[in-house]
């Protein structure tokens, strides 16, 4: 049985691990992206889709990727939508993921 105790300990070792990415971002000089923190722990970094273009959301993802040292998959949905995902490691282990949604842009 998983207990409260080990949710806030993922929690508090995945909240450290973003603080580092967050610093790297800075440093090189990365997009940022929209962060959530699940109860296990897993780190889901969203490339921001209310005021980016779909070309600015890949070129916020693959840049992370890059970054990461990972690779973009990219799934082709029957609406048109584009769902771009790339595993998150660190040090080894898988962390979380960097995702995106890409819908097409209006004519």
């Amino acid at each position: 049985m998983t207990t409260t105790a080990y949710h806030y300990r993922w929690q508090a070792t995945a909240q450290r691990i973003l603080g580092e990415l967050l610093s790297e971002a800075e440093e090189h000089q990365l997009p940022p992206l929209c962060w959530t923190l699940a109860t296990t722990g897993a780190l889901t970094g969203t490339a921001e889709g209310l005021t980016a273009t779909p070309d600015e959301q890949r070129a916020a993802i693959t840049a992370w990727a890059a970054h990461a040292g990972t690779t973009v998959t990219e799934t082709q949905r029957a609406d048109g939508r584009v769902s771009l995902h790339a595993f998150l490691s660190r040090n080894g282990e898988r962390v979380g993921a960097l995702r995106a949604e890409l819908f097409p842009e209006d004519d």
